[in-house]
């Protein structure tokens, strides 16, 4: 079986980080929060910048010195991964509603969602954005794009998550506590 050609994989590329901007702005519009709330987390925007260097930097060593070896399975499989995160987005800022904010913090009647897909996990919508970064590494045959990409910004989600849930446990306490007992974090079934 043939690989995909570059051109087509590329112009791919540009199609999945436009769906991608529509779901995060048009799609499901959040709220950054309001600054006066603060921001529990220092590393917010670090989940911006991190990706968008990312791929610049990867973009370059890509044309540079690693090509890239895209093959149909690779660009099918980054499709669907990358494809679930998004969909795992939708729903994830569908459920939370008005409740969503890219900052860390309490909104105004603040409330545990535990219905949807948070019946059974913690931070979907973190989950979803790692999928999201999986997905172009995959689709491009370029796994050396999962070092500036995926992996950062999973560090920063991994160390976001406790000061969420520090957050989440300090506002509500037991219920939090009881919640966070049902539920995992980021995988279904295992953590």
């Amino acid at each position: 079986m043939s690989s995909p050609t570059w051109s087509f994989v590329l112009a791919s590329f540009y199609a999945y980080m436009i769906l991608f901007i529509l779901v995060e702005r048009v799609l499901t519009r959040g709220s950054f929060g309001s600054s006066a709330r603060g921001d529990r987390d220092p590393l917010t925007a670090l989940f911006f910048v991190l990706p968008t260097v990312g791929i610049f930097v990867w973009m370059f060593i890509l044309h540079q010195w690693l090509p890239p070896h895209p093959t149909w399975i690779l660009y099918a499989v980054g499709i669907l991964i990358g494809g679930t995160g998004m969909a795992i987005r939708v729903i994830g800022k569908k459920t939370l509603g008005k409740f969503f904010t890219v900052r860390v913090q309490l909104q105004e009647d603040h409330r545990i969602v535990d219905r949807g897909i948070y019946a059974r996990l913690r931070h979907p919508l973190y989950l979803g954005f790692i999928l999201v970064w999986m997905g172009p590494p995959l689709l491009l045959g370029s796994p050396i794009g999962f070092l500036f990409t995926t992996v950062p910004l999973a560090a920063v989600v991994l160390a976001r998550i406790p000061r969420e849930e520090a957050l989440l446990t300090e506002a509500f306490g037991d219920g939090y506590r009881d919640y966070m007992r049902r539920t995992k974090r980021l995988i279904p079934g295992v953590w």
